[in-house]
C-alpha cells in the first residue's frame, strides 16, 4: 500500500511539473532588469512562521525590485511535498521548500534545483508541555511525543534529539495532523510534549513551557531549500540570481533592523507585535537564515530525512546548483563535485 501512494504521489508531482515548466518555462530568457523587472510569485513552506520573513521584507523593502525581480504574492504552502505541489503546481518558478520533500522529489526523479539555502539552523524545532504539568520538566521525561505528520522534520526531531543527549529513544510518538494541531493533544493530555510553531509559542508563553530547546543539542540543520526547476535555472539566470540576492539582503536587513522587521511580520501573519518582535528575534539570535550552502547543515538534515523514512543515496551535486549564488555565500556541498 505505501508504494502504491508513493507512486501515486510520484505521478501526481510530476504531472504538476508539467504545467509548472509550461508557464514559467517558455517565451525565451527573461532578464530580471530594474526598469522592465520580471514579475513571480513565489511558495513559501508555513508562511506565517519566520520563513516567510526575508521574502516579506525583499518584497516591501524593494530587494528584490532592485534587481530587476518583482515578487507579486508569496503563495503559502503546507509545509512539506505540499509546498512543492503549490509551487509546481501554480506555475511558480522559485520557492523556499522543505528539504526532504527535495530528496523525495529527486528519487521519483523529479526535477528540482535547490539553487540556495534557506532556514539551516534548529530554530522553531523546540517541544513544549502545559506550564502546569510538573513532571514533564526536562527531555528524559518525555514517555509520549506529538509530531506534525509522518515523514517530517519534527517526527525526525523526536528521534535525533534524545539520540543525541545520549538518552533511549523509545517512546510514543502521535501525530498531529498539521501545524500547531499539537496544542490541542497537550491540553487533551493526550502526549507529554508537542512541537509548537514559534508563533503560536510566542502568543501562549503563560499556557505553555519549553521543554526541550533544540539548538541546545542541535546546531546545523537544513530545514529548507530555495528551489526552482533546471528549465527555469538555465532559461532565466538573472531572475534566480536577483532573487537569491535580494534573500541575502533581506535577512541582513533584518538582522539591522529587527523592530521594523517584526513590524512587517506581526502584520502579515497577524500576531501581536510582541509575539512577532520574540520570533524575529530568535531567528536573528539563530542565525537561522543563510543563502549560501552549509555541508554540516545537509548533512543533518540528510540524516533527519532518513529518520523520517527517506531511503536511498543523496547525489548531493546532481540537484544542487551554488553558481547562481551571490558574491561571498558559501557554495561548498558535502561532497565535491566535478571529481
Amino acid at each position: 500500500m505505501r508504494r502504491s501512494l508513493r507512486a501515486g504521489a510520484a505521478v501526481v508531482i510530476s504531472s504538476l511539473l508539467v504545467l509548472a515548466l509550461a508557464g514559467c518555462g517558455g517565451g525565451g530568457s527573461q532578464k530580471a532588469d530594474p526598469k522592465n523587472p520580471v514579475t513571480i510569485d513565489v511558495a513559501v513552506l508555513a508562511a506565517t512562521e519566520f520563513y516567510v520573513i526575508p521574502w516579506l521584507v525583499g518584497q516591501q523593502q524593494g530587494f528584490f525590485a532592485d534587481r530587476g525581480v518583482v515578487v507579486k504574492d508569496i503563495v503559502a504552502g503546507s509545509g512539506g511535498s505540499a509546498t512543492l505541489r503549490t509551487q509546481l503546481s501554480g506555475g511558480m518558478p522559485i520557492g523556499e521548500i522543505g528539504y526532504k520533500s527535495v530528496l523525495d522529489a529527486r528519487s521519483e526523479d523529479i526535477p528540482v534545483l535547490t539553487v540556495g539555502g534557506g532556514a539551516q539552523g534548529p530554530y522553531g524545532g523546540d517541544f513544549y508541555a502545559l506550564a502546569d504539568n510538573d513532571r514533564v520538566n526536562e527531555l528524559r521525561d518525555i514517555k509520549r511525543w506529538a509530531y506534525t505528520n509522518p515523514g517530517s522534520s519534527v517526527y525526525a526531531l523526536s528521534f535525533l534529539l534524545p539520540k543525541a543527549a545520549g538518552l533511549p529513544t523509545e517512546a510514543e510518538r502521535i501525530a498531529a495532523g498539521g501545524v500547531g494541531e499539537g496544542a490541542a493533544l497537550l491540553e487533551a493530555g493526550t502526549v507529554d510534549v508537542a512541537w509548537l510553531p514559534p508563533s503560536l509559542a510566542s502568543r501562549n508563553t503563560g499556557k505553555f513551557k519549553k521543554v526541550v530547546s533544540t539548538g541546545d543539542y542541535i546546531t546545523d540543520f537544513q530545514q529548507s531549500v530555495i528551489t526552482t526547476s533546471p528549465e527555469y535555472a538555465e532559461e532565466h539566470p538573472d531572475v534566480v540570481r536577483g532573487v537569491l540576492a535580494g534573500w541575502q539582503e533581506a535577512t541582513e536587513w533584518i538582522a539591522r533592523n529587527p523592530d521594523a522587521a517584526a513590524k512587517i511580520y506581526a502584520r502579515h501573519a497577524d500576531l501581536p507585535l510582541k509575539s512577532a518582535t520574540s520570533v524575529v528575534e530568535g531567528a536573528i539570535e539563530s542565525k537561522v537564515w543563510n543563502v549560501g550552502f552549509n555541508p554540516a547543515a545537509l548533512k543533518r538534515g540528510t540524516e533527519a530525512a532518513v529518520v523520517s523514512g527517506f531511503k536511498g543515496d543523496v547525489e548531493y551535486c546532481e540537484f544542487m546548483d551554488g553558481s547562481y549564488l551571490p558574491s561571498g555565500a558559501s557554495t561548498d556541498l558535502p561532497t565535491k563535485c566535478g571529481e
